[in-house]
């Protein structure tokens, strides 16, 4: 697979472990692109590229740089920011339920209500992944509209996000959070515009 030199043990593993041959390449493809881009912002070579990984799979920083990284179907989502970032993109695919998603890890009155699902449960996805939490120990926040999230109740409860949507492919929705209740500025591009396949994004979580 193109590109996957670049990889580390743990990376090629987890490759070689995927469903498909499929799978496999846009996990190869998301996983060099992103250390291309932290290679960029860091001045290492994509192979020098180290991180270490949080108990519920959050990347720790490169050389200082935070970062996120997200993957759904045909796209991926990569995040650089200031502070502690979550982002997550997901495809509406038909096939998965997303009521009895919504039913599960939102808040009850927000699964019963007219509204983007799929959106909501991309915006909650991002608020666990900014704390290196698990979708369990987020349940139940109002993620209905973007702006300020609080946590009320649970591990997480006192804590604030602010959440952003942030501009994806048709057919995918992806969200963008950060730790504390002020405003992040994003900054988004599509990552390789020169190659026949671009699926990876960047968002750039602003100073807080």
């Amino acid at each position: 697979m193109l590109g996957a030199e670049v990889l580390d043990a743990a990376e090629r593993d987890r490759a070689r472990r995927l469903a498909s041959p499929a799978d496999a390449a846009r996990y190869v493809r998301a996983h060099v692109a992103a250390r291309e881009i932290l290679a960029a912002r860091t001045g290492l070579r994509p192979a020098d590229v180290r991180w270490e990984v949080g108990a519920h799979g959050k990347p720790g920083p490169v050389v200082g740089q935070r970062w996120n990284l997200s993957r759904s179907g045909d796209h991926a989502l990569v995040a650089l920011a200031e502070t502690d970032v979550g982002v997550d993109v997901q495809v509406r695919d038909p096939r998965v339920d997303v009521h009895r998603l919504a039913a599960r890890f939102l808040a009850p009155g927000d699964a019963r209500s007219d509204g983007d699902l799929w959106r909501r449960f991309s915006r909650l996805e991002a608020c666990a992944k900014a704390v290196g939490g698990r979708l369990l120990d987020v349940f139940g926040l109002d993620v209905r509209a973007p702006g300020i999230v609080r946590a009320d109740d649970g591990p997480w409860r006192g804590q604030e996000w602010w959440v952003s949507d942030v501009a994806a492919p048709a057919g995918a929705v992806a969200a963008c959070a950060t730790p504390g209740p002020r405003p992040h500025s994003l900054r988004t591009r599509v990552w390789g515009v020169e190659q026949p396949s671009p699926t990876v994004r960047v968002g750039g979580g602003g100073t807080r």
